[in-house]
């Protein structure tokens, strides 16, 4: 296979650089899902004709907990969300502590 020019160098990557990239691999893949969470808290508010409206991270759940506070249906579906969405803000890989500073990521403050 060498001689007819079938088989092809490939570069292997160290273990430090893979561990690396599984780290970003699932620190994005978690960050896709608590912008789904967020963005399934809004639309489920709005089939009731609740609007979130523009507010940042901190006060996100403050203001969900407000617009359904004499809702106790609707408290009901949203309850399980918002844990959800508060244990993996919590837990959400990041780069600090795991790996080395030459990986070029900058670890974000909430996810």
């Amino acid at each position: 296979m060498m001689r007819v020019g079938l088989f092809k160098p490939v570069h292997v990557k160290t273990l430090a650089s893979q561990e690396k990239r599984m780290l970003l691999t699932a620190r994005q893949l978690v960050q896709r899902k608590m912008l789904d969470v967020d963005a399934d808290l809004r639309g489920t508010l709005r089939n009731f004709g609740q609007k979130v409206g523009v507010v940042g991270q901190a006060g996100f759940e403050t203001r969900i907990r407000e617009l359904v506070e004499g809702l106790p249906e609707l408290a009901a579906i949203i309850e399980p969300m918002l844990t959800t969405r508060r244990v993996m803000r919590r837990s959400s890989p990041s780069c600090t502590g795991r790996c080395s500073t030459s990986c070029g990521m900058i670890p974000s403050a909430g996810g």
